[in-house]
């Protein structure tokens, strides 16, 4: 498949290719040409060493190479104007004079095994263009048919170049299965490079939601996403009426190494940090980062006090163990807070304040963790750090 795309790349310009829609049409209208090529190259042969045209083989043989000769130039035409419009109207318009020869020298609109292929023009019109071109080259089709059977009824403006009825019976068969592989081969290539393409997008867009969701440092969840999923796990924990705990955590001795190593080698201790925590967390816990050395964990479906002593001297551990970068060692604790759902509250808001409080009772003492009860409401906190309004 990488193959085919390199092979479209080559023809269709990088304008085009930036914008989905354009490259969607573009790959399609290469694909279709690609296609007919193949069909035409094949009817060349069929005409040449199978149909018994005798004298007239040379105009079976003419037409046949003028789609071809116009397939290539569609292709020359939309690398060198970068236009999709034009390409396919012109690729439309030659083959829709192309038809109305080949009908006219076969038996007009009575006996001529071409008009079938007139189909194609609609389809391809659809397919490349959109929905009001489509219906134009609708009617483009409808007029041309109209046209030959006036003609054919007032008999006049064609010729039956096929003497040979058993020559025509192959002709028909042969040109419904010409018409199955041109028509069933552009939906193809349009399913294949729609799927393709789609593909595409869906990482793209995968990749724009987790960088908007998580921090560009450490790539954890961020302060936005934290917030998002506490949300969520709040609505869950109602329901199944289970206990969430909201974990504030605050670095200590994170300032000076900034300040005397340098911001590298806080930004290598913050990554550490991050790492740490979601390798001892357990898959359905979040760490995020609210920012600068601030960080918070929500652990649903916690038993108290049992889970929340065992997982907090973890974290503590963890974070204080040395960071080593260059041969340099770094030691960084923390002080931690926690305000559980819902014995503390069932309010988001409340619930990260709460937790805000119990970190800073934790800074008066360093290196540990404390849970919040009331008594802290008596105590005005030096700062406190809201949630955003839901």
């Amino acid at each position: 498949m990488s193959v085919i795309f390199r092979f479209f790349d080559f023809f269709l310009p990088a304008s085009l290719r930036n914008n989905p829609a354009d490259s969607l049409r573009g790959y399609i209208i290469i694909g279709m040409i690609a296609t007919n090529i193949l069909v035409s190259l094949f009817m060349l042969v069929f005409l040449l060493y199978f149909l018994e045209l005798e004298q007239n083989t040379n105009i079976g043989v003419g037409l046949d190479l003028a789609c071809v000769l116009a397939y290539l130039v569609a292709l020359l035409l939309l690398k060198s104007t970068e236009n999709l419009v034009l390409c396919a109207n012109f690729l439309l318009a030659t083959l829709t004079v192309v038809l109305a020869i080949g009908i006219q020298i076969t038996g007009g609109y009575w006996d001529s095994p071409v008009l079938q292929l007139t189909l194609q023009l609609p389809v391809t019109g659809f397919l490349l263009l959109g929905l009001r071109p489509g219906i134009f080259w609708v009617g483009v089709t409808a007029t041309l048919c109209f046209v030959t059977y006036l003609s054919a009824l007032l008999d006049i403006g064609y010729v039956q170049l096929l003497q040979n009825q058993d020559l025509i019976d192959a002709m028909y068969v042969s040109f419904q299965y010409t018409l199955l592989i041109i028509v069933g081969g552009a939906l193809i290539v349009y399913e294949v490079i729609n799927g393709q393409l789609t593909g595409i997008l869906n990482e793209e867009r995968n990749r724009f939601e987790h960088k908007a969701s998580h921090d560009d440092l450490t790539g954890i969840p961020n302060r936005f996403e934290f917030f998002r999923r506490l949300k969520a796990g709040l609505d869950e924990a109602r329901e199944r009426d289970q206990k969430v705990a909201v974990v504030y955590i605050d670095l200590d001795g994170f300032k000076p190494i900034n300040d005397m190593l340098g911001h590298h080698m806080g930004d290598e201790a913050l990554k550490a940090v991050a790492s740490r925590l979601s390798n001892i967390v357990r898959l359905a816990d979040t760490t995020a980062r609210l920012g600068g050395d601030e960080f918070a964990l929500i652990l649903p479906g916690i038993r108290l006090p049992y889970d929340i002593e065992t997982i907090m001297p973890k974290v503590l551990a963890a974070i204080k163990a040395p960071v080593s970068v260059n041969g340099i060692d770094m030691v960084v604790k923390a002080s931690c807070g926690i305000a559980v759902f819902p014995e503390h509250s069932e309010d988001l808001s409340a619930l990260c304040r709460y937790a805000d409080m119990a970190m800073y009772r934790a800074k008066e003492i360093k290196d540990t963790f404390v849970i919040f009860d009331e008594s802290m409401k008596k105590h005005k906190n030096r700062r406190l750090t809201p949630a955003p309004s839901t």
